[in-house]
């Protein structure tokens, strides 16, 4: 609740967007799975999701 008044970002938000760009991810056939902050590619190699996201960014 202190966090909602000092106007940070919630933990369901930031959930939310990694969950938002894995299924993009997914769907562009980038990775193939998620677990514990580490996206799998297509090649097999493991990726700090973090990492991931910024070498692609989600483009509509």
């Amino acid at each position: 609740m202190n966090s909602c008044k000092s106007g940070a970002k919630g933990k369901n938000t930031v959930t939310a967007d990694v969950s938002a760009w894995f299924e993009w991810a997914r769907r562009q056939r980038i990775v193939l799975a998620m677990s514990g902050g580490v996206v799998y590619t297509v090649d097999g190699e493991a990726v700090a999701v973090v990492e991931m996201m910024r070498r692609f960014p989600v483009q509509e």
